[in-house]
């Protein structure tokens, strides 16, 4: 109801701000889950009490395992490979002997009891994901963190269920929720989640997506001021909750989701057909990836192919590490699915702050510029080779492209290629089919490939511009350090110079260029993006119909005209007042993008 004005006695309304993490809006009650947290004291055991330890710890750990794969095939079945998907990798942690052995030497050496010893070194594990840049690998730390839980409670004697007391539909509150929670909130209870943390690939967003119920997350402290049956709006466009909402607030909701769900069965439908600006400009647009179950979800919104499959998952989802006949099974599977468009497939991008059991466990003081991509696979050609062999298996229909990350020369292009030609001459003899002819391509992501792209150019058959690291290497900026993060920024003069100085190379040398980056799906960018001539653009699969929409209301002479004046401005922050000028003008009825 609405608050009567002067009447303190009703509470005003709060408005909480956090991630975007899935689209949508509901107005519900809520349900606030808050799981017990246990942090055992450290004990020291005598020697005799040692080997009783360990072996209380490896039958913990058996049991959250035998947990975890009764709810992988529950999820299976339930809810899809979508979600099972993150059951799959927090097995595959489990099934780490190098890291379940640092707990039993602590258990030995140390003289902890097993459930100090597991806090202490999963503690260490967690902290050591949360230093990484990459935001798909912090995450992970809550892997570690949630799987910490599970063995503790196993070696104390204790327990707890989410689904015994979700009965009725509402809008999942707590701090975070593990896979083992989340696959237990079927589709008919929940209407929403918010959590205090996580980002975009929290198992939180992953699961609401796959529900396609809407999601907030890193709210901080929502979980301290709200409590059950509380009625709360919930907006996953924005990533955005109200708490005590007036009645107008709440009318304007439920209105602002009926347009919105409309807008999205109608954008979702319009996504089929292939993309044209008003004035007929074919633009091409493409999904990044990472496995392969992700390619039903591209073909839904009717992305042309496969711009970005990122080939590391394949090799951090599990304890070993997959073989070539196992990369080529699902590298085949996808170029099937998405013939005939293309798929792009980059080689392994790990090294630094992407660790993988059984093949790079080291750690390094700057691992951005340090031992990563090209640089460390060039060093383990055998693997680098079974990798570039499994691609062309997969290219006998003649639809698969070679994507290189981390180039900063001609030297490794000219090792590649010679590593592609070994590698087929060994196909060869092997006997295997594959695919001879296969384009070969290169990340644009560090300056001083931009600066030799004329040259690059005439080396490879396509540019794919990666403005993640472009924007961190160029501005010389961690975006992932909260002191520096607003200077991270696409719409940097300096970045835009590099992405057009790139774009004209590559037309000049008649290679066709791309773009996998996040800029590719901020509709802000998007005109410029049209302005500079880009043909074909790569995003996450969510944002597709958004994009194709966009690209389909814009003419290239309002995008030019908008180009020809940003060219004109030498500050940041006044090029994205420009662009957010020309959004709202263009897209009045749409949010304004962040």
């Amino acid at each position: 109801m609405k608050k009567p004005k002067g009447d303190p006695a009703l509470p005003d309304e709060v408005v909480l701000e956090g991630v975007a993490a899935s689209s949508g809006m509901i107005v519900g009650p809520c349900f606030l889950y808050l799981e017990p947290f246990w942090q055992p004291e450290p004990r020291v055991i005598p020697e005799g009490e040692v080997a009783g330890q360990i072996v209380l710890f490896q039958q913990s750990v058996d049991k959250a395992r035998q947990e975890l794969t009764h709810s992988f095939q529950n999820t299976l079945e339930q809810l899809g490979k979508d979600v099972a998907e993150i059951l799959e990798m927090q097995i595959a942690f489990l099934e780490d002997r190098i890291f379940l052995q640092e707990v039993e030497d602590t258990i030995e050496k140390k003289h902890y009891d097993a459930a100090y010893a597991t806090f202490l070194i999963f503690r260490q594990k967690k902290e050591y994901f949360l230093q990484m840049s990459n935001e798909y690998f912090r995450e992970r730390a809550f892997d570690i963190q949630h799987l910490k839980e599970m063995i503790i409670k196993n070696i104390l004697g204790r327990g707890t269920n989410i689904a015994v007391s979700l009965s009725k539909p509402a809008i999942v509150i707590a701090n975070t929720l593990s896979p083992s929670d989340t696959v237990q909130l079927f589709r008919q209870h929940v209407l929403g989640m918010a959590t205090n943390k996580g980002g975009k690939t929290s198992h939180t967003a992953i699961v609401a997506r796959s529900l396609g119920v809407p999601a907030v997350v890193g709210l901080k402290k929502i979980t301290e001021v709200v409590k059950t049956g509380d009625i709360i709006v919930l907006d996953g466009n924005e990533g955005r909750v109200i708490l005590n909402p007036t009645a107008e607030t709440i009318a304007r909701y439920k209105e602002q989701q009926r347009i919105f769900s409309t807008r999205e069965e109608r954008l979702l439908k319009e996504s089929a057909y292939e993309t044209r600006t008003k004035d007929g400009k074919r633009i091409h647009v493409q999904a990044n990836i990472e496995f392969e179950h992700e390619v039903q979800q591209l073909l839904k919104v009717g992305a042309d192919g496969v711009g970005l499959f990122r080939t590391e998952g394949l090799f951090m989802k599990s304890a070993d590490l997959p073989s070539e006949a196992e990369q080529a099974t699902i590298y085949s599977n996808i170029a099937r699915q998405v013939y005939p468009n293309k798929v792009v497939i980059r080689t392994l991008d790990i090294g630094g702050d992407k660790m993988v059991a059984g093949l790079i466990n080291t750690k390094e003081e700057n691992p951005f510029l340090g031992w990563r991509a090209i640089r460390f696979w060039l060093d383990h050609k055998t693997g680098f080779l079974a990798q570039l062999k499994a691609i062309l298996q997969a290219n006998t229909r003649g639809n698969v492209q070679i994507l290189l990350p981390m180039i900063s020369g001609l030297g490794e292009i000219f090792q590649v290629r010679e590593l592609l030609e070994e590698a087929r001459e060994t196909l060869r003899k092997e006997g295997k089919p594959f695919g001879e002819s296969i384009d070969l391509g290169i990340m644009i992501e560090i300056p001083s490939v931009v600066v030799m792209a004329d040259i690059l150019a005439r080396e490879v058959d396509f540019f794919s511009i990666g403005t993640n690291d472009l924007v961190q290497y160029t501005l010389a900026v961690d975006r992932g350090n909260e002191k520096v993060a607003n200077l991270y920024s696409h719409f940097h003069p300096a970045v835009l110079r590099m992405v057009k100085m790139t774009i004209d190379a590559g037309r000049q040398a008649n290679i066709p260029v791309g773009m996998c980056g996040e800029m590719a799906g901020d509709p802000l960018a998007v005109p410029i993006l049209l302005a500079m001539g880009f043909e074909n653009l790569s995003a996450s699969h969510a944002v597709i119909p958004e994009i194709k929409n966009i690209i389909r209301e814009l003419s290239l002479s309002d995008c030019r005209a908008l180009y020809e004046q940003i060219c004109r401005i030498n500050i940041t922050s006044e090029v994205i007042r420009v662009v957010r000028d020309f959004y709202r003008e263009h897209f009045p009825e749409l949010p304004e993008e962040e």
